[in-house]
Parts: structure tokens; sequence; C-alpha cells
């Protein structure tokens, strides 16, 4: 492939439409206990998201959300993946303030409510173990480096 920059999206195919993504997140008690089906399909769903604000969001932007994000995964890397408790996890509820306060909020819709899908406590949240804010990470990771992607593509057409 050297010289062609390679198009996930085309590779992927057809992705799944952000309102999908939320209601099959959405059905998930906690992202551990996904099934194996939702689990396989985390990198479609941060495909999707990513397709969605690619325009608008720089990696940067993204970025300082995942630092957050990984921040917390670091206090808690000596932890066992079924530790009943997550170390700092409060932090995790600062997260959709973060992004709905930033001045590019618009920009961010997208991750916004899928952030809030994850993370919301309505519904307890989807990260309750420290498996599941390792997984957790890699979605946000995921959803990162295809926009990172996306917009490599995009600067260089």
């Amino acid at each position: 492939m050297a010289g062609k920059e390679f198009d996930f999206i085309k590779e992927l195919g057809e992705l799944p439409k952000l309102d999908e993504v939320k209601k099959r997140l959405e059905r998930v008690n906690t992202f551990s206990s996904a099934s194996s089906e939702i689990k396989e399909s985390l990198y479609l769903y941060a495909a999707a998201i990513a397709k969605q604000m690619s325009a608008d969001v720089t990696p940067t932007q993204l970025r300082r959300y995942y630092s957050y994000i990984k921040s917390i995964e670091l206090v808690n890397r000596d932890q066992k993946d079924d530790a009943p408790q997550i170390i700092d996890k409060y932090k995790l509820s600062f997260l959709l303030p973060k992004i709905a306060g930033s001045s590019e909020r618009k920009k961010l819709e997208s991750l916004y409510d899928v952030m809030k899908v994850c993370l919301s406590n309505n519904n307890g949240g989807k990260i309750k173990t420290v498996a599941d804010l390792r997984l957790f990470v890699e979605f946000f990771e995921a959803i990162l480096d295809y926009h990172a992607s996306i917009e490599k593509s995009v600067n260089h057409n």
C-alpha cells in the first residue's frame, strides 16, 4: 500500500448508523458483560462515530478527552479486571460536562451522544469494573485512531 492511503471505511463496508450504535449500547449492562456480538462490533461502532464527526473535529481535540480517560486507566493499571472498585471512577462522570462545556461542543455532538449512553448514571453507566474501564478505553482509542485515519486521508486529498 506504499503511496496509497488506507481507506478503512471502504474496507469495513457499510457502517452502522449512529442511532443504531446508541441503541445497541443502551441494551448493554456493562462493557465486559456485553455479548460477543457487541464486543466484536465495537470497532465498527468506533468507526461509525469517527466518520460522523470527521469533518469538524481535530485529533488534538479528541486526544484531550482520551488523555483524561487514559489517566483513570493508568491509576488502575495494577488492579485486577474483576476488582470491585475502580480507583478515581468518579472522574468518569466529569467527561460528559467536559465535552458539553467545550467550545467545539456542536462538533462533538455524536461523541457526546454515545458517551452519554456509556457513562450516564441514569442507567448505571456501562463501566462498573476495571475490565469495563479497560474495554471502554480500547473503544475510545479505536474512535481516536479511526478519526486520525480519516483526518489524514482528508488532508492528503
